[in-house]
Parts: structure tokens; C-alpha cells; sequence
């Protein structure tokens, strides 16, 4: 029963995360389901859905060929879709009813490769894990299929790695980032995967550094390493220290000892903070939050990946609601969330909540509402909150 939720709606699953990923690519991407889970991402976990073209397809799943357990269908009706649209690749995704049958989804996409000839994908997504899997594995995947090896690397171009809406709403953040680095002489060459063609993904090999800016980007980063030899940081740009840091950190190529940054130590703040979602956004901010503002103890909680480098001793991964409630109500001074969030909140508590919608977790009711966390200086959503 721990996973019982009475007021949180359910999060973004990992189908969302490979489709929010390969949403502008120019591929047909097909979710096996009888249509519910297809409804799902269009309707609420793509903001992207609305006035677009892309290429998203149900595969009318029955009861028929649930019980004969027949992929023939299936290949058959990806082949007639992908003759009339002509698409650069197709991804085949698994959801809750393909999973409990055993489909083996990457085999009947190598099976629709054979027979199209157009680079294929299977994804043996469930329903069950959440977005930011997703979105890795369709990184790595269209990685791996179209990104080739460059005879050099351009100076100061830069990667931006784990950037969909589902962290980060609307493009603001990534049009002020984009803006910010070219101010600091960097180029920023391509953008995986959101506001970018396909074509200067598939040039990915020639940056210089790349910036990881979710958890979602740190598995391809990874890869880049390996196979490329390319760099990375992981961080946004936060604040006045630590957006100096990451431009030092990337014009130094991620240098294992960053160039020195001047700072001032701001008064000690002796609240303690509560900041929950995805953990390097949430990281960021609390970077922000002790280098800018003097804050000390701040603990980060995600549903979502966690990934050992960032985490502090004091941080927990929670995923039901009941713990995040009894989380939020530990006498915290301040909590940032999901708007959502708020209702745990015990009625009359002290506590402070400020608002940072996360399309993962309140969908469309709040993805009109996403912030621009990009600035240089002083952080203007923390400054703007917590001087009330």
C-alpha cells in the first residue's frame, strides 16, 4: 500500500521520457498499447503536442493479440505507416500489457529494420519506471545509431545533454542559457534533445565539452566520453558562483581543477530547506542557495535518479506518497516543489512552499507556469521568493 497515492497524480512514466525525447527528430515512434497509454503522453506529458506533426502512433493493441501473443500485426502495421510518412527512424515502445506478455520489443523492431531498411529502435518500456529512464535510453540509443566520430573538435562548442520538457517546461531556461553562453564566447552546437534539428545532433562528436543538465544526460555524457572523448560537467548555471564556476569548468574543457572563482560569503542562514524533483536542477538550486544566499542545511529529495556524486548524506530518494508527505512535514523552514506538492503540507504548518512547477509531476496543470532558472547573477526566482 506504500504506493498508494490520494493526492498525487501518477508521474511521468519511461515511455513519456523515450517519446519526450525523440519528439523532434524526425522519427515514427510507435506505442504498443491499446491506446490509453498513447493518450497519456499526447494528452498530458507533451505540451509539445498541441499544433505539431510529429510522428506518434498507437498500435491499437487487442484482446486478440494479447491472447495469441502475435507480433505480426504489429510489424505489419509500423511497415504500412512508415511507407506513407517515410520517417529518418522508427522506435517501438513497450508499455504495461506488452510487459506482462513478454514482447520483446527491441526483437520486433530489428524485424521492422530487416524488412524496411530504416534504423530501427525497441525500447522495453513498462509504465512502471519513470520518465528520466526513458529519456536516457533514448539518448544513448539515437547516440549510438547516428552520431559519428569527427576528425576534430571545435573550440568552445558546447553540448547541452538532458534537456526535454518534462524538466524544464517551456524553452525559456534553454534560450536564456543558450544566450548566456554565447555571452561567455562559448557555441552552443547542439541541444539533446529539444530545439534542435536532427542533423546538428548527428554533428554532436565535434564539441569541445559537454554540460549535463539533468540526470536524464548523464548516461549519454558517459557514452560521449567514452567513445569521443569528450568531457563533461554536470550543473546549471544558478547564481552568481556557481554560473562562474560551470563557464570556468567549460572553457577549461572540465578540467579536474577549475579555474579559481572570487566570491563573497553571504551572512549564515540558519533555515533549513526542502528541495524536491529532479536531482541535478534541485542540486543547482541548492548550490545557488548556499554560495548566493548563505543557506547551509538543504536536503534534496527526488522520485526520480539518483546519482551518488551529487548526493549529500542527508538526501533520500522517495518515491510514495506517503513518504514524501511525512518528508515535507520533518519541520522544514522552507520547501521548493511541484506546485502540487503544496496539498501535503499539514493545515496550519509554518512551513514556507515556493513554487517550482515540474511538468513530470503536475502535467498540464501547472506546465504553463514553468520558470526560467537561468540568469546571470543572483538567482531572480529565489531572490523574488524568499524575500517575501
Amino acid at each position: 500500500m506504500s504506493k498508494l497515492a490520494l493526492h498525487l497524480p501518477p508521474f511521468a512514466p519511461d515511455y513519456s521520457g523515450v517519446c519526450s525525447a525523440l519528439f523532434e527528430l524526425g522519427g515514427l515512434i510507435v506505442i504498443h498499447d491499446a491506446s490509453g497509454c498513447t493518450g497519456n503522453y499526447t494528452g498530458y506529458d507533451e505540451p509539445r503536442w498541441y499544433g505539431s506533426q510529429s510522428l506518434v502512433f498507437c498500435s491499437n493493441l487487442r484482446e486478440l493479440d494479447v491472447v495469441m501473443g502475435s507480433d505480426d500485426a504489429l510489424i505489419s502495421k509500423v511497415l504500412r505507416a512508415a511507407a506513407d510518412t517515410t520517417p529518418r527512424f522508427i522506435a517501438v515502445l513497450g508499455s504495461p500489457v506488452p510487459m506482462l506478455i513478454g514482447a520483446d520489443m527491441p526483437g520486433i523492431a530489428a524485424e521492422i529494420q530487416a524488412q524496411s531498411g530504416i534504423p530501427s529502435f525497441g525500447f522495453n518500456t513498462t509504465g512502471l519506471a519513470y520518465y528520466d529512464k526513458g529519456i536516457s535510453a533514448a539518448l544513448v540509443t539515437f547516440a549510438k545509431t547516428f552520431v559519428t566520430k569527427q576528425t576534430h573538435k571545435v573550440l568552445g562548442r558546447v553540448n547541452l545533454l538532458g534537456v526535454t520538457p518534462l524538466d524544464f517546461g517551456n524553452a525559456n531556461t534553454l534560450r536564456s542559457l543558450t544566450a548566456l553562453l554565447t555571452k561567455r564566447d562559448l557555441e552552443v552546437n547542439c541541444c539533446f534533445a529539444m530545439d534542435c534539428d536532427f542533423d546538428r545532433l548527428c554533428d554532436a562528436a565535434s564539441a569541445q565539452v559537454n554540460l549535463v543538465l539533468s540526470s536524464s544526460g548523464l548516461a549519454l555524457a558517459e557514452y560521449f566520453h567514452r567513445q569521443f572523448d569528450i568531457p563533461y560537467c554536470v550543473g546549471l548555471p544558478i547564481g552568481t558562483v556557481q554560473t562562474e564556476r560551470i563557464i570556468a569548468q567549460l572553457k577549461g574543457s572540465c578540467a579536474s581543477t577549475p579555474l579559481p572563482v572570487e566570491k563573497s560569503v553571504p551572512a549564515p542562514c540558519g533555515k533549513r530547506i526542502l528541495i524536491i524533483g529532479e536531482q541535478v536542477i534541485a542540486h543547482s538550486l541548492r548550490v545557488c542557495l548556499r554560495e548566493d544566499y548563505g543557506f547551509a542545511d538543504i536536503t534534496v529529495v527526488s522520485p526520480f535518479t539518483q546519482t551518488k556524486a551529487l548526493a549529500e548524506e542527508q538526501d533520500r530518494s522517495i518515491d510514495d506518497e506517503r513518504a514524501l508527505q511525512t518528508e515535507i512535514n520533518a519541520g522544514y523552514d522552507i520547501v521548493i516543489a511541484d506546485p502540487l506538492l503544496a496539498q501535503l503540507l499539514a493545515p496550519g504548518a509554518p512551513t514556507r512552499f515556493i513554487s517550482l512547477p515540474h511538468l513530470a509531476i503536475s502535467s498540464k496543470l501547472h506546465w504553463d507556469e514553468s520558470i526560467d532558472l537561468i540568469a546571470e547573477g543572483r538567482c531572480l526566482l529565489l531572490d523574488r521568493c524568499l524575500a517575501r
